[in-house]
């Protein structure tokens, strides 16, 4: 027995150390150039990359030069096309034996195949195959828990868990997670989807196509089986794009709370959306560096370090945490007045949260400098949509609606200051749309159109949606208390070709949902429909213009206006668009905003011969227009006129509109052109009306 334990330990060893030939024998230290033509990138973390050069595969650690051959895989130089994701994962069981440097695991998923391949050390001898769902197409997989595991993501929201065990063998295998599926619907579109980790939390962060065109980030709790939507991000910021996610930390207040993230194909412009404000603008805080042969892009921050890219280990987890500094204050001394030692944007925070009148008016009481930041309570009034009504400065408002408590802040662009409104009815709702008055809101599978006014608001409730998801965009023709015959639409992308269109006519009692295809390729844009005429428009992302109508038999019809190729200059992808309809002479604009601030109006004409028209001015008028709502206004008794408005401020918090006479976004309240950053508000809406004091 002694004898073949003994035996049985030699061939161990000499096993081991044939294995340590091996990896001898693949690795080596060399120079190489990354970027040299025909050396391709697939993915990246910390100082490693996995490499493809022509028929052969390797991991390379850019800063300590060394360079390990993978086993050969057959038709592995058409991974640059058929891999889906790849992950590179720190493997912190194994260390490389000559610079106390972590190895790394590779794994591979791919379009089109039901598995992924997996190697890694200690010897990275063959690719093991691992099995996913069959039915089910796999959406992103991540590194998590310092490398130990990779959670993959599919189309139904299903979730699986790989366990990176010490040695990858044949019996490493998908786990499914079958308590809890992740909030996403499989029958929309989006424009992202991605599954992101920080330290060992692992997060959700997806953009649908429609409005609000904001992303969501939901963080995974293994413990509860849920998913709980996040709205501040503690300490850290995200990066996304395309299949390529990345968090780093970050304790700059100007990065504070935002995800980055490109946009189609345009890997130079960066955009930056406030998850806590909910805004969207480009940013120069970063600059992006994606060379013609790598699929991850290189973030840094502009004239500083590039930042960590991928997650990081816990020994390096560890280096993040602050130090206290030893600096010590004395204590401020102790005075009465409590307005002394606040912000007046933290006095303001304070009335914003007194909700009932009586707190309200008693914090208007404490002294000028409160009254003046506390406007008086107002309510809203509303104009009716037929009559000849004068606007003034007082009628055109910005609601913002907070979920949580159904807070309403109505922002007065002419005047700068803020109204608010408690809504009980809006907490957790959503505004998909806003006319007349009147609110088309959303809350889980509910709908419901809301008119508040000042003896008491009517809630007119509406069937259930069919589904959670259900719409991209929503509007409605008129406003319920002027017509007897008001129709609700809304529509969302399946597919570049396909459409679901969903209606509800006054006086049915379910949804009526139809699938239509579109004759060209056809993605809806952000900006919500406009009925124009008796049908409803829709402007795609490229600009041509989907229009749906109902025939007096009753049959409805989805027609598509191509209008792509008449606009000059040519319209990409990364712009937001938007339609605004002119009542006194039934005209229609497109609105388009490029990822340079730069606006064109363009009147459209569907006639006998369909019409581009780029438009320089519309003497007297203002055209006000976000996601949700678009409302052009004649004659308004203000000193701004041919203009667009948008819910936009600059980097300061001041109000920009943008002037079709100078060419520029100007600042409202001193009228002078504005040269700092843009920054869009978004899930915002536009109403006519007027607030009287309560």
């Amino acid at each position: 027995m002694e004898t073949n334990f003994y035996s049985s330990v030699r061939a161990q060893e000499k096993a081991e150390e044939k294995d340590k030939k091996y990896l001898s024998s693949i690795t080596s230290k060399e120079q190489i150039y990354v970027n040299e033509k025909g050396i391709y990138c697939l993915a990246r973390w910390d100082d490693w990359g996995f490499f493809i050069d022509i028929c052969e595969c390797f991991i390379y650690n850019i800063k300590c030069h060394t360079k390990i051959m993978l086993p050969y895989y057959y038709h592995c130089d058409d991974w640059i096309t058929e891999v889906l994701k790849c992950v590179v994962s720190p493997s912190t069981h194994e260390y490389f034996p000559y610079d106390d440097q972590y190895l790394c695991n590779v794994s591979l998923f791919f379009h089109q195949e039901p598995y992924c391949l997996i190697t890694g050390p200690p010897y990275y001898k063959k690719w093991i195959k691992v099995k996913l769902y069959d039915d089910n197409r796999l959406i992103d997989a991540v590194t998590f828990c310092n490398g130990d595991k990779i959670c993959t993501l599919f189309q139904e929201g299903k979730l699986g868990i790989i366990q990176m065990i010490p040695e990858i063998t044949k019996t490493t295998c998908l786990s499914p997670v079958t308590t809890f599926r992740a909030p996403i619907d499989a029958t929309a579109m989006h424009r992202s989807i991605h599954l992101v980790s920080w330290q060992d939390q692992l997060f959700l962060v997806q953009q649908k196509i429609g409005s609000p065109s904001i992303f969501e980030v939901w963080e995974v709790d293994f413990e509860t089986n849920q998913f709980n939507r996040v709205f501040n991000l503690d300490g850290f910021i995200i990066f996304l794009s395309g299949q390529f996610s990345a968090a780093t930390s970050s304790s700059l207040p100007q990065e504070n709370n935002n995800v980055y993230f490109t946009q189609c194909n345009d890997h130079r412009t960066l955009y930056a959306f406030h998850i806590g404000e909910q805004s969207l603008s480009t940013t120069k805080q970063f600059r992006v560096n994606r060379p013609p042969n790598s699929v991850p892009p290189l973030f840094a921050r502009s004239g500083r370090a590039k930042i960590q890219h991928n997650t990081s280990t816990s020994t390096r987890g560890d280096k993040l945490k602050k130090h206290p500094s030893g600096i010590t204050s004395k204590p401020a001394p102790v005075d009465s007045n409590i307005c002394i030692h606040l912000s007046q944007d933290l006095q303001r925070e304070i009335s914003r949260h007194l909700i009932s009148q009586e707190a309200y008016m008693n914090f208007r009481l404490v002294c000028k400098l409160w009254r003046s930041i506390a406007p008086p309570l107002r309510w809203k009034v509303v104009v009716d949509d037929h009559a000849a009504a004068s606007y003034d400065q007082d009628s055109m408002w910005l609601l913002s609606l907070n979920q949580k408590d159904g807070l309403c802040t109505f922002y007065n662009p002419f005047r700068n200051f803020n109204c608010y409104m408690s809504n009980t009815d809006l907490v957790g709702c959503e505004i998909r749309y806003a006319k007349y008055g009147w609110l088309l809101v959303s809350k889980g599978k509910s709908l419901f159109l809301l008119e508040p006014s000042p003896s008491g608001k009517q809630i007119i409730h509406l069937p259930q949606k069919t589904d959670d998801y259900f719409c991209d965009i929503m509007s409605f023709s008129t406003s319920p208390t002027s017509s007897s015959a008001w129709l609700i639409f809304g529509i969302a992308s399946l597919n570049l070709f396909q459409v679901r269109i969903s209606y509800l006519r006054q006086g049915d009692d379910k949804w009526t949902t139809i699938t239509r295809d579109s004759e060209v390729p056809f993605l809806l844009s952000s900006s919500s429909p406009v009925y124009f005429g008796e049908e409803f428009c829709v402007i795609g992302q490229h600009g041509d213009v989907g229009v749906f109508g109902i025939l007096k038999d009753g049959t409805p019809y989805w027609v598509i206006h191509q209008l792509s190729q008449l606009y000059s200059p040519p319209i990409s992808g990364a712009c937001r668009l938007f339609l605004v309809q002119r009542q006194d002479q039934n005209v229609l604009h497109s609105v388009v905003v490029t990822p340079q601030h730069d606006v064109h109006v363009y009147e459209l004409d569907f006639g006998s011969n369909i019409i581009v028209k780029l438009v320089k001015e519309v003497k007297n008028w203002l055209l006000f227009t976000s996601e949700a709502s678009s409302i052009a206004i004649c004659g308004m008794n203000v000193n701004v006129d041919n203009a667009v408005f948008f819910p936009t401020f600059n980097t300061c918090n001041d109000y920009t509109y943008y002037s079709l006479e100078d060419v520029a976004f100007k600042v409202l309240k001193d009228n002078c052109t504005d040269k700092t950053q843009q920054k869009e508000l978004l899930n915002r809406v536009w109403i006519s009306c007027e607030l009287t004091e309560n």
